[in-house]
């Protein structure tokens, strides 16, 4: 099995960190990672912003908000799992740093489609190559990724949308393998 390989089965989302903030020059190179992501026509459609202090505190503070709202009434989630879940939410389990990656939108569909696509691919990009370094992350959208207090935080322009909060710091925790479904049961060969 490659090397790659590896890194992609081993990499987990990561809940809770140390305190300590990773050395510059392992974010830089996540963020050489995440720039290399493949994306339409080759566009590059994805700003980085990495964020410490204030910015983080007022990120985890939206966050929080609106989870301590929907948590305990969300029917879907477990009673047992709440409480953990509220907790993270304070501070996404004291990640230091974020890393938020944002793109373009255009007034076009199919556009604003390839932008969010090719600003995924680089989420991916990043977080597998954090792994490789040894710093956990976890992938962050919903409620917070499209609050108007966050896109200000950031000072995004009205056409900058979030496609991802990514945490990011030492991990304090391995969590095990999740389970995946089958990959033959979700593929169909055509024409083979």
């Amino acid at each position: 099995m490659s090397e790659l390989f590896e890194v992609v089965k081993n990499r987990r989302s990561i809940r809770n960190y140390k305190s300590e903030i990773p050395a510059k020059e392992k974010i830089e190179k996540v963020i050489a990672g995440a720039n290399w992501a493949p994306s339409d026509g080759n566009s590059q459609p994805w700003q980085f912003y990495v964020a410490r202090g204030e910015i983080v505190d007022g990120i985890c503070d939206e966050f929080y908000s609106h989870a301590k709202e929907h948590i305990p009434n969300a029917s879907y989630i477990p009673e047992e799992k709440k409480q953990p879940m509220l907790e993270y939410a304070k501070d996404f389990g004291g990640a230091p740093v974020h890393i938020i990656i944002s793109y373009e939108t255009e007034d076009d569909p199919i556009k604003d489609e390839e932008a969010l696509m090719g600003a995924s691919a680089a989420v991916q990009n990043l977080m597998l190559t954090a792994a490789d370094q040894g710093l956990g992350t976890v992938w962050i959208a919903g409620h917070v990724a499209h609050s108007e207090r966050v896109k200000r935080l950031l000072n995004l322009s009205e056409s900058e949308k979030i496609a991802g909060i990514i945490p990011i710091g030492i991990p304090d925790m391995d969590p095990p393998l999740k389970e995946r479904q089958n990959p033959k049961d979700k593929t169909e060969w055509l024409g083979f």
